[in-house]
């Protein structure tokens, strides 16, 4: 048998609890500041990798055009030599 995908969780729009005494408190739904803080929160693992990822990039490309002006390069030889001297 096909194992069941599990339920998607729903937003929540209101919360009431009930005691066992039988008290009830409604709670209001989340504002969008919450909720926004909530979703920050849930990818801020994923967000900071990804930042991670563009830093080392863009750190890369300064490496790189460095060694690309570097005296080990092959054709850099000819900077040394003046230009109509045989």
């Amino acid at each position: 048998m096909l194992p069941k995908l599990p339920a998607r969780a729903r937003p929540v729009r209101s919360f009431d609890l009930i005691t066992p005494a039988g008290r009830i408190y409604r709670f209001p739904p989340p504002t969008l500041s919450q909720r926004l803080l909530r979703w920050g929160l849930a990818h801020a693992e994923t967000v900071a990798i990804s930042v991670a990822i563009l830093a080392l990039i863009y750190v890369a490309g300064f490496a790189a055009e460095a060694l690309d002006r570097s005296v080990f390069d092959a054709c850099n030889d000819r900077a040394r030599q003046p230009v109509g001297m045989s």
